[in-house]
């Protein structure tokens, strides 16, 4: 995309900005059940169900992850966040927290002498001037470890430049009262914006001359110069008081925090902002760390927080995690969400009390030989306990083949052709499933066991025969035996057929056997020929990566869709299209999936379709 600069139009507006095109305003926020329900609900992909039981955590694969900033930006979550070198902050977006992209870093360590070894602790906000910018309130620390706070801007959430210094002076607290020196370890870390009576403040920690942990406030009128406004809180003590963040609520300020030396996420709250903090008050709300709090209307906050921990097998297990916080009068109280999700119910028993599980737990608890083949992060396994972080339980636990229950889904009405899934455990068809039941008489209609293996495979049902009937589904672990237990994992309703036909291949037509479409890329323009038929799908280039284009024809001026399967019959992706009156289209498959994750190299099939019909089918095939 071609960027450029433009010129101040108002001196509010921050100078040399680099960015690409205008961003969509700001969007309301929705209420949390959306949010924090959606990655656990079945997810309706016209009128489709999907079941995969991810939950609201956030995992870096072999990272360790520490504080981050979370945002809301035109009906996707921003994720900022400190990674294991900690010269560059990882960046991930999610529809619904529940599945996340991770996309490249984000700013870089130095040149500049201030960030020069790392860069800590991201607080990004919208500049209420011009809410297409972002503001990223970070830590720089020097080469002798010296911290204060820098700041970047962007219009694109991904491309963020350091604020020049014509702009913005890094800056430390007032050092005839707190410590810190350029030449030696000092702390003015973690920022913490807030904003009232239209004057801004940065909550910082700190720690005095004394010393005493200490969270120290600088206050600004423009959001890029700033003066320190003195002590919020002096400590008692030497503990460093860590990641700070400050709202105020019915007139009361409440400030979490982490203390060194203390575990959990601390909150204290006062009737001043400068005055009235006392430590003997504070609660330990969370058994996480540097919480960060967004705001979502109704007295509600998604409340996030990172967690760290060895399991069994001393593999280091890193998240954040993502919940509701609410009050209880001046209280907060963080909810765990609902493990199963929306519209899973528990019938009897108890198998189900920790599900679904959290990553590979066999692997946690030293296991090296136990594969199970779950997609995302969770999945359903009876036999195990581990249902995640901040649950109370620990990866690498499991609670046997002794507990016995069952659950079942909410109803839904078939729209789809067929539904794939992933099963597991022990062979008991009467006792250890995973069944599709016919709502009006609860009839079990297909019904599916594992192989004595914890290695889920594949199934398919035909749903052809079902449509519109109302159904639900039905999980059972009524066994004690060994290896009485069942895996389940992607469950997904698909518009594809169980056994789709050939592609469509009619007579060309008597008078146009073929026809020539150019295709421009960036290189060139060639013409390839497609065959001139009623209902035709065809892409180019094949094989590809990262993108092809795909080619279709039909009656004239004719909505459709294309649809991307995988293999299995899984969708991957859909495009709403039309015929122009020649009854020709086109439209770009990027190699990406619904959730905006790069799609495994492999076959794929593109079919052109009028609402269930399948009028034409190609080949796809994706390299990488």
């Amino acid at each position: 995309m071609h960027r450029f600069r433009r010129k101040r139009k108002n001196s509010n507006e921050p100078p040399d900005v680099e960015y690409a095109g205008m961003l969509p305003a700001w969007p309301a926020l929705l209420s949390l059940s959306i949010f924090i329900l959606a990655s656990l609900a079945p997810s309706s992909l016209s009128a489709t169900v999907i079941f995969d039981f991810e939950g609201s955590v956030f995992i870096d694969h072999g990272k360790t992850i520490k504080d981050h900033s979370l945002i809301l930006k035109d009906g996707t979550f921003h994720l900022y966040y400190i990674m294991d070198n900690q010269k560059s902050f990882g960046y991930a977006t999610s529809p619904d927290l529940g599945h996340w992209t991770i996309h490249d870093p984000v700013l870089e360590t130095g040149p500049e002498s201030w960030d020069s070894l790392f860069i800590w602790a991201p607080c990004v906000i919208t500049y209420p001037k011009f809410p297409w910018y972002l503001l990223m309130y970070y830590t720089g620390v020097n080469n002798q470890a010296a911290q204060r706070t820098c700041l970047a801007l962007t219009r694109t959430p991904s491309a963020w430049h350091k604020a020049s210094t014509a702009l913005f002076v890094p800056f430390h607290g007032d050092t005839s009262w707190i410590h810190w020196d350029k030449n030696e370890w000092s702390n003015y870390r973690d920022p913490c914006f807030f904003e009232e009576n239209g004057i801004c403040y940065i909550a910082h920690t700190a720690s005095t001359k004394d010393p005493y942990g200490t969270i120290a406030l600088a206050e600004s009128d423009d959001h890029f110069n700033w003066n320190d406004a003195g002590p919020l809180y002096i400590h008692n003590n030497w503990h460093v008081l860590e990641s700070p963040f400050l709202l105020k609520r019915n007139g009361k300020y409440h400030l979490f925090f982490t203390e060194e030396e203390v575990g959990g996420v601390s909150h204290m709250s006062s009737d001043s902002l400068t005055s009235g903090w006392d430590i003997i008050k504070r609660i330990i709300v969370d058994e996480g760390h540097a919480a960060e709090l967004l705001d979502i209307g109704t007295d509600r906050h998604i409340f996030s927080r990172h967690t760290s921990y060895s399991s069994l097998s001393a593999i280091t297990v890193s998240t954040i995690r993502f919940d509701t916080l609410t009050w209880n009068g001046d209280v907060p109280e963080v909810q765990i969400s609902e493990l199963l999700g929306y519209e899973w119910t528990v019938l009897w028993g108890n198998a189900f009390d920790h599900q679904p599980v959290f990553g590979n737990n066999p692997l946690y608890r030293g296991d090296d030989t136990t594969e199970v083949g779950f997609e995302g992060n969770w999945w359903i396994g009876t036999y195990e306990s581990f249902n995640g972080p901040l649950t109370g339980t620990q990866p690498g636990s499991s609670q046997g083949d002794e507990p016995r229950g069952a659950i079942r889904s909410g109803t839904f009405g078939v729209t789809g052709r067929s539904m794939r899934l992933l099963v597991g455990g022990g062979c008991f068809p009467s006792s250890c499933y995973v069944a599709l039941c016919d709502a009006r008489n609860d009839h079990i209609i297909y019904l599916e066991t594992g192989c004595d293996t914890d290695l889920m495979d594949e199934r398919i049902w035909d749903l052809d025969p079902l449509s519109g009937r109302e159904v639900y589904l039905l999980i059972v672990d009524d066994c004690s035996l060994e290896f009485g237990h069942i895996n389940v994992d992607g469950i997904q309703e698909s518009l594809m057929p169980v056994n789709p036909p050939p592609p469509y291949e009619p007579d060309p037509l008597p008078d146009e056997k073929s026809k020539r479409i150019k295709v421009e890329t960036e290189a060139s323009t060639e013409e390839i020929i497609v065959p001139a038929t009623i209902n035709s799908v065809n892409n180019y280039p094949n094989p590809f990566n990262p993108e092809t284009e795909i080619l279709f024809s039909s009656e004239p001026e004719r909505l459709l869709i294309v649809v991307v399967y995988s293999v299995s019959g899984a969708e991957i992706s859909r495009f709403n299209v039309k015929t122009d009156a020649g009854g020709r289209g086109r439209t770009r498959w990027n190699g990406r999936d619904r959730f905006g994750k790069p799609a495994s190299a492999g076959l794929y099939v593109a079919a052109l379709q009028d609402g269930r019909d399948i009028l034409a089918f190609c080949k796809l095939v994706l390299v990488r």
